[in-house]
């Protein structure tokens, strides 16, 4: 675990969401962001990530993570 991460777990906490996805974004954990964000049911919000910052194959959109379309 990094203070990153540490720092990330704490804004959510308060709160602070978007900090917190920014920071965990920062600290190379997309994940944890989607995850956040889908907890909280804001599904929009984890495609809008995932869409910035997802990986994606050359010639095609971003990968959109299944888990958010079944929700």
């Amino acid at each position: 675990m990094n203070d990153t991460w540490l720092q990330s777990e704490v804004m959510a906490l308060q709160g602070k969401f978007k900090e917190a996805a920014q920071n965990y974004i920062k600290a190379q954990m997309l994940d944890k962001a989607i995850t956040l964000y889908t907890q909280l049911k804001k599904f929009q919000e984890a495609n809008d990530l995932i869409r910035k910052h997802g990986k994606s194959r050359p010639g095609e959109g971003p990968l959109l993570d299944p888990a958010i379309l079944i929700k």
